[in-house]
């Protein structure tokens, strides 16, 4: 199971009487940020398509950058784009699996389709909330629904995708 479990077991098996817990071993660190770095840079990746794309509809179709439909399909089509280069990120720099498989590949889609999901619903929640009618505000919020997937995206690619 992984790295996350060898933590937990770390942890649990600390004196109940001392006071610090155990340092985490370097090389989970340095996973953890890898990971961050890759997942940071999507990030900005991400919200840079999603406002391209919604400024090129708003220009040239006059679709309102606002609207569900026009959020809901920049990020579709930026997600697809970013999921890959993520993918090949994360197998060659942060989990050290290359080359990567096809295995790897729909697992790592599939964990993250469970991700989007959960961006999408708090995008909309968040466009439900606030009045954002200019393709950088929606950027942004689809920037904010983005990192906070980040934690559910590293757990299933530690415990699944990426698991030895």
């Amino acid at each position: 199971m992984g790295s996350f479990f060898a933590i937990l077991a770390l942890v649990s098996n600390q004196s109940h009487h001392s006071n610090s817990l155990p340092a985490m071993p370097k090389k989970e660190v340095m996973r953890i940020i890898r990971f961050g770095v890759v997942g940071g840079t999507g990030t900005l990746l991400n919200a840079l398509m999603v406002w391209f794309l919604l400024s090129l509809g708003n220009r040239f179709f006059q679709m309102d950058p606002g609207s569900h439909g026009a959020a809901t399909s920049a990020a579709f089509l930026t997600w697809v784009v970013v999921c890959g280069i993520n993918y090949l990120l994360n197998a060659a720099w942060t989990f050290h699996s290359w080359p990567p498989s096809w295995k790897h590949a729909r697992n790592y889609y599939l964990m993250a389709a469970f991700s989007f999901g959960f961006q999408l619903l708090l995008l909309n929640f968040l466009l439900y909330l606030l009045d954002a009618n200019r393709p950088l505000e929606t950027a942004v919020l689809n920037g904010v629904a983005v990192a906070s997937a980040a934690l559910i995206n590293y757990l299933l690619a530690s415990l699944w995708v990426f698991r030895r």
